[in-house]
């Protein structure tokens, strides 16, 4: 994962090490894996972004390389999937040196069993949960946005969200009054057209961020022109 920006490297528990390692039932779609709190969770989102610069191979296993992560008496075996730039703890346990169910016995067996990698159900879970993790990141990159904006009054702000969908917000403080702009492209970057469910779920965020505030759709721009596919919501507090 060298080549990869630390900020996009994700970390997640298979889920056959939520259940059984962490004893952590599965929770619904609405929740991200990666997410979990759990000792464990907590120092693999630490080491994520640089995984496995840092970290120790577990050398009873040969093939995939697999790494290990230690949090007080748990140990953690992780795995650096770099197809899909995720590092995956794959089992945790604690550590009980000579005991028969001591964590790095446990996890030569899974890997013996073939037990220990992400299996399907890792791989289309994730993907389910892809949507709210795209969702949850636009709705943080609009608000923002108007906060650099509210900072900055007078000056338009641009940001293509997601690094897909080119959004702009200007703001007028006077008067003790606010006057906000944001106008959101009906096509992304890549030529592609944005769901007009997304686009009002970006309005709706930034438009419960700023509550109370009164909004309309408008068709101009106070600097300027618009271009053919923006979508422009303009509200005053």
């Amino acid at each position: 994962m060298a080549t990869t920006p630390p900020s996009a490297v994700r970390s997640r528990p298979t889920i056959r090490c939520l259940v059984d390692d962490l004893h952590i039932a599965l929770p619904g779609l609405e929740a991200d894996l990666g997410d979990i709190e759990h000792p464990l969770m907590t120092e693999m989102r630490r080491i994520a972004p640089t995984s496995p610069t840092g970290q120790k191979r577990i050398l009873s296993i040969d093939h995939p390389l697999i790494y290990r992560i230690r949090v007080s008496d748990f140990r953690g075996a992780t795995w650096a999937d770099t197809q899909r730039v995720v590092v995956w703890l794959c089992a945790g346990r604690r550590r009980e040196e000579g005991s028969a169910g001591d964590a790095f016995k446990w996890f030569a067996q899974l890997h013996a069993a073939g037990r220990l990698l992400p299996d399907t159900d890792d791989l289309l879970r994730d993907r389910a949960e892809a949507a709210t993790r795209l969702q949850r990141g636009l709705r943080a990159a609009i608000i923002g946005l108007f906060e650099a904006a509210v900072a900055d009054p007078g000056t338009e702000h641009r940001l293509d969200l997601g690094g897909w969908i080119p959004t702009r917000v200007l703001v007028f403080q006077e008067s003790g009054l606010q006057e906000i702009w944001c106008a959101v492209a009906l096509r992304g970057t890549d030529g592609s057209f944005v769901q007009p469910k997304l686009r009002d779920l970006l309005f709706a965020t930034l438009e419960m961020h700023v509550a109370p505030a009164v909004f309309e759709v408008r068709s101009d721009w106070p600097t300027g022109q618009l271009d053919w596919a923006e979508v422009v919501r303009f509200g005053i507090r």
